[in-house]
């Protein structure tokens, strides 16, 4: 077993998409993933990273689309969180739109904006082992 290097708290609520992420992530070396299918869940555990109660991720992976709370909301509180604040952002949502891509990416700091349907299994983990320096 691979030494965790990396971390990554990943926010999706489709449990399909749960399933296929947890596996291709399982492929990186190193890396460990944690799932959150509620934004709620996601706001949890900022608060307890900025209390000192949990470790501060390497990379975040978010949805838009949730749930119960919207992900733009939940990327407001990361980016207004000190501890958290410079964890960087992949959007991963089906919510495609120049205009949504420009708010998330240029007013609200998300490093990446990613459509699901282009941004597939196979063309994730590099993406993911690039901004995680695993490669």
């Amino acid at each position: 077993m691979a030494e965790i290097k990396k971390t990554i708290l990943w926010v999706e609520d489709e449990q399909e998409l749960v399933k296929v992420y947890s596996e291709i992530v399982s492929l990186i070396p190193g890396v460990k993933v944690e799932f959150v299918g509620l934004g709620q869940l996601a706001l949890n555990k900022i608060k307890e990273m900025e209390a000192g109660k949990e470790q501060v991720p390497d990379l975040i992976m978010l949805d838009l689309l949730l749930p119960d709370i919207n992900g733009n909301q939940i990327l407001q509180v990361i980016r207004n969180t000190p501890k958290v604040k410079d964890v960087p952002v992949f959007v991963l949502t089906n919510y495609g739109g120049e205009q949504m891509e420009k708010e998330m990416t240029q007013n609200m700091k998300a490093e990446k904006y990613l459509i699901k349907t282009e941004w597939g299994p196979k063309k994730l983990i590099p993406l993911i082992e690039k901004k995680l320096k695993l490669k």
